[in-house]
């Protein structure tokens, strides 16, 4: 459950206003107020549902409450929210008859149940009441500003002639001939002069800064040591050998998160499939004895020896017919790789492999997809040069009974044989050879999935 950061960023010193005929024109529609939503470890609350309540309190921070709203908001993709006090849905008082000329008003926020805290109302309170301040126009009390110092204190689209602007008790007064749209909206961005975002015509930060050297989440679980680079981007360190390269990585409809590395093109899992689930959300049959797993014509997997923590390291044995199901085995975007995809990655670590082997395929690459730890020794040849990080899984046969685990991993292709068989490689700690194997259809395997 997220818990709401209370970053009130400011109320605006911009007026929602009706162009007035008059010093004496009714009073402004509203305040706006805009801020900036964050979670309790800091990050934003990008497009998210947030309720604001609004409470003016008068003379002080704990004082009666004169006037209460609510407004239900959704935050961009920056986490920004924006409204109009004024505006929302009353709960209490009447936003009109508020006497911002009675001594000082403070506002509380809260989002939810959660109080964002309370602050004094300075600027916004006496230009709101300065419809009905009598000696605004006195020089006693008011300074006449120009049109030139009318725009340098920021104003735009003045026009040639006319428009004045006072400066009452230190706040800015909009007279007739100034509307709201003369007080620019503010400048989202980054503020701070040491983040290589900055943005100079900022004068609202964002939460947007990004500093070189500081820390940060690529998003891509094969890199190491994120931070923000020379181009104001958040990369890492590539864990890849020029072999492979790490790739962004998948996730399976169980939730489960899977490493990935490309190698010649090809994105694959750096890890066994372990889903319970088909992709459409269909749960794929499991517990099956040996009797029934031996008939079965339909999809179903089992954990080598029933053990969980097999399953941690070594993820699911799956029969042939759960990898051929048209439900989906892989994650949306994936699929169970076909013998020729097999034999492509096969191929390009070893060029001088034999495609059509029944048996040794390579007498190489076997020793750059096995991973250097995790088997029973002597790991012949082991290198893990492919980063294909191939365990030791072992199977189940077709009459239920498990073997080899520790000193086999088989793995699945989508492309059968005949009714009865379907291909596959495997690995052996013995060799550095990579093996094709013709194996029974209700065989258990490990499953690796490639990107579509």
């Amino acid at each position: 459950m997220k818990t709401f950061l209370t970053l009130v960023l400011q109320l605006l010193i911009a007026f929602l206003i009706l162009v007035p005929s008059s010093l004496h024109s009714q009073s402004p529609l509203g305040i706006p107020y805009q801020a900036v939503m964050r979670n309790a470890d800091g990050s934003v609350m990008a497009s998210s549902a947030v309720s604001l309540t609004f409470m003016i309190h008068d003379a002080s921070a704990t004082g009666t409450v004169v006037y209460q709203e609510t407004h239900s908001l959704t935050s961009n993709a920056q986490g920004l929210v924006s409204c109009v006090v004024g505006n929302g849905v009353v709960s209490q008082g009447n936003f009109a008859n508020i006497n911002w000329g009675g001594g000082a008003k403070f506002l509380q926020v809260m989002m939810g149940t959660t109080d964002l805290g309370t602050q004094q109302m300075l600027s916004v309170p006496y230009a709101l009441h300065s419809v009905s301040a009598d000696n605004a126009t006195n020089a006693t009390n008011a300074i006449h500003a120009t049109n030139a110092e009318t725009a340098a204190n920021g104003f735009s689209n003045v026009s040639p002639t006319g428009d004045t602007l006072y400066m009452a008790n230190g706040n800015f007064i909009i007279v007739p001939g100034i509307s709201s749209a003369n007080y620019p909206a503010p400048v989202l961005g980054c503020t701070n002069a040491q983040a290589c975002n900055y943005n100079a015509a900022a004068t609202q930060d964002n939460g947007s800064c990004l500093i070189q050297g500081a820390s940060c989440n690529d998003g891509n679980a094969n890199t190491t040591n994120d931070v923000i680079n020379v181009n104001c981007q958040c990369a890492g360190t590539a864990t890849g050998n020029g072999v492979f390269v790490p790739g962004n990585g998948v996730t399976d409809i169980d939730g489960k998160v899977y490493t990935s590395i490309v190698i010649n093109g090809q994105e694959w899992m750096q890890q066994n499939l372990t889903v319970t689930k088909y992709r459409n959300g269909d749960p794929i049959p499991t517990g099956l004895s040996n009797a029934t797993w031996q008939s079965t014509t339909s999809g179903a997997y089992s954990i080598h020896s029933n053990d969980a923590a097999n399953n941690t390291t070594y993820g699911k044995l799956y029969n042939w017919y759960a990898v051929n199901d048209s439900r989906g085995l892989c994650p949306t975007g994936w699929h169970v790789p076909s013998d020729s995809e097999w034999n492509a990655l096969i191929n390009y670590l070893d060029p001088s492999q034999n495609p059509s082997a029944w048996s040794i395929q390579s007498t190489v690459a076997g020793g750059k997809m096995k991973s250097t730890a995790g088997w029973n020794s002597p790991n012949t040849g082991a290198t893990n040069e492919s980063g294909f990080t191939g365990l030791p899984g072992g199977y189940r046969e077709s009459n239920g009974t498990y073997n080899l685990i520790d000193n086999f991993g088989y793995w699945w292709s989508s492309t059968e044989n005949d009714s009865s068989f379907a291909w596959g490689p495997h690995l052996y700690h013995g060799s550095s050879n990579l093996y094709r194997t013709n194996a029974i259809k209700q065989y258990g395997f490990s499953v690796r999935c490639v990107r579509d």
